[in-house]
């Protein structure tokens, strides 16, 4: 017996019958060039060594002078400008009005706005009371988010599907049975 080492499914069909692969992609005319200027360096980058250097973002705990003095206080810098300003104090920041402390940030710049106008540093503080209270409603709002997306919790607002009871108790079989709908 004759046995054909790489039988071809085609090999009974006539020859216009028996499909082509097409060929492959030419590739354009100076592609690699193109490429190459699509970057805005003027050498490339290597980003695996610097994949291979990439360290967590550890901001440096904010120092402030005599801080045992301040026990019931939080510190914070934000820059000066008004919407910044505007927003720390809604949520109960309070520029620092203590010399000591303000010539800490005296003649610093912390950089520019939109508009290329100079941002200076501003130490703000608060009670750590309003930051435990404002805490507390950040994690009550996260909770009520995620109890919102528990499926033990969700009503299917249908006339077909009972997935109340099913779903709360863990079992899910049956729970979804699809009813035919006559038009």
């Amino acid at each position: 017996m004759n046995v054909n080492p790489n039988p071809s499914p085609f090999g009974g069909l006539a020859p216009n019958l028996v499909p082509n692969p097409p060929a492959d992609m030419p590739e354009a005319p100076g592609a690699k060039d193109a490429m190459v200027s699509l970057s805005p360096f003027s050498k490339p980058q290597d980003v695996d060594s610097i994949i291979a250097n990439l360290t967590l973002d550890r901001p440096l705990t904010l120092y402030i002078p005599n801080r045992e003095r301040y026990p019931e206080f939080q510190f914070r810098i934000i820059n000066d400008t008004p919407q910044e300003m505007a927003e720390a104090q809604r949520k109960g920041w309070q520029p620092v009005d203590d010399h000591e402390l303000v010539k800490l940030f005296q003649d610093k710049v912390s950089g520019i706005d939109k508009t290329g106008k100079i941002t200076r540093p501003l130490l703000m503080a608060r009670s750590k009371q309003i930051g435990e209270i404002i805490a507390k409603r950040h994690r009550q709002m996260l909770y009520d988010l995620y109890q919102g997306m528990d499926p033990a919790k969700k009503q299917f607002n249908s006339k077909y599907v009972n997935s109340a009871p099913a779903i709360a108790s863990g079992d899910t079989k049956g729970a979804f049975s699809f009813a035919k709908i006559k038009v």
